[in-house]
């Protein structure tokens, strides 16, 4: 399934994803093991803005643009691989017009 959502539609969520760990700083043997070597778990949390089958889209900071035919703004957005996606929480939103 494809959705791509505005800012003030997008869910907020946490998303648990693994990523490769690592990068040797020298040229090594490789039958032997390497120190830096492997997979690590990440956690990204913002609003969904795209969930496809290729890529989430989430972003952390978005802007809600008072004329709702303008489109909201968005920054710090990351593409992560959908086969990287270990899960997804949604989180509960408060009422964003509450101080």
């Amino acid at each position: 399934m494809e959705r791509k959502l505005r800012g003030r539609d997008a869910p907020l969520v946490l998303v648990e994803w693994s990523d490769s760990f690592g990068c040797g700083s020298r040229w090594g043997d490789i039958d032997l093991p390497h120190e830096s070597t492997g997979v690590q778990v990440c956690r990204s949390a913002g609003w969904l803005a795209y969930d496809g089958d290729d890529y989430k889209l989430v972003i952390p900071h978005i802007s809600l643009i008072k004329d709702e035919d303008e489109p909201d703004q968005g920054c710090g957005d990351m593409a992560i691989p959908s086969a990287a996606v270990i899960s997804i929480t949604r989180l509960q939103q408060g009422d964003p017009h509450v101080r």
